[in-house]
């Protein structure tokens, strides 16, 4: 198990993985902020966030989204802790009845636990400071942000995660997610605090990256595809080969996908709001 916190601008970064043989197998971060706790890791770490929760004074829990590697404690720290936790009022009853996930997540990080939440406000009060509540939708249907207006912090769940993402789940919506990294990027955030890259100074130009190369590669897929090349072949010669993950998951995570959901971007064909993904 990989459990370890570093501390930067005041903020805790909780790093937490399942491991095998000591390596970890897909590490995600939570953020802990004068009592603030923002996602939960995942279920494999749900005992030890609990100790390190208790030992720092954790007041109040926050979820980004339902997928089981943000809410993997949030069970435990309801029920052992009795802390209050806020999560987006459509992931509301995902969280009630629990995660039915497939079996390579389940093996990655666990199934999570059945938890009661309460629905976000708008704009969420702790310790003198404003959290403004963004809903931004494409990488899951329920996720959002965080954005502290007065430090310009924007916590960022999945939102980021890289600024050269070549991985996509089948369920994810290419448009919805450049939409909602635009509507981020305008706020001028300074810094990220995103579940996978860590601390990103400088988040507004982080974000603008982000946004310029999927913008680009969109544009070169869909030029391919217009030439005649099929998915695959855009994907091999454009992408390059899969990962590992891609075979362990039955290619629910793929660049594969990526390259489908660029060609249909523009074109009006979305997935369905209510599906589910995990970063």
């Amino acid at each position: 198990m990989l459990f370890s916190v570093s501390s930067r601008y005041g903020a805790h970064r909780l790093r937490m993985a399942r491991t095998v043989f000591g390596r970890p197998l897909h590490d995600v971060s939570a953020y802990e902020i004068e009592g603030l706790l923002v996602d939960t890791g995942c279920p494999s770490t749900a005992g030890a966030l609990v100790g390190w929760a208790r030992e720092h004074g954790v007041a109040q829990v926050v979820l980004t989204h339902h997928h089981e590697d943000h809410v993997g404690g949030a069970s435990a720290l309801r029920h052992q802790l009795g802390l209050p936790v806020l999560a987006p009022a459509l992931a509301l009853p995902r969280l009630a009845r629990g995660a039915s996930i497939p079996l390579y997540r389940r093996l990655v990080w666990g199934r999570p636990r059945a938890v009661a939440a309460t629905a976000l406000p708008e704009v969420l009060e702790h310790c003198g400071r404003r959290y403004r509540i963004h809903h931004t939708p494409g990488h899951a249907f329920d996720h959002v942000c965080l954005f502290d207006e007065e430090r310009k912090w924007l916590l960022s769940g999945d939102l980021f995660v890289h600024e050269r993402a070549l991985f996509l789940r089948r369920i994810e919506d290419f448009d919805l997610h450049l939409e909602s990294l635009r509507r981020m990027h305008a706020l001028g955030p300074e810094l990220l605090l995103c579940a996978h890259a860590g601390f990103v100074e400088d988040g507004a130009a982080a974000l603008g990256r982000k946004i310029a190369f999927w913008a680009a590669l969109g544009e070169e897929v869909r030029a391919r595809g217009r030439e005649g090349w099929s998915p695959r072949e855009i994907r091999d010669r454009v992408l390059g080969r899969e990962g590992l993950l891609t075979y362990v998951s039955f290619g629910d995570f793929s660049k594969l996908n990526l390259v489908r959901a660029c060609l249909r971007s523009g074109t009006g064909e979305a997935v369905p709001a209510s599906g589910d993904g995990v970063s």
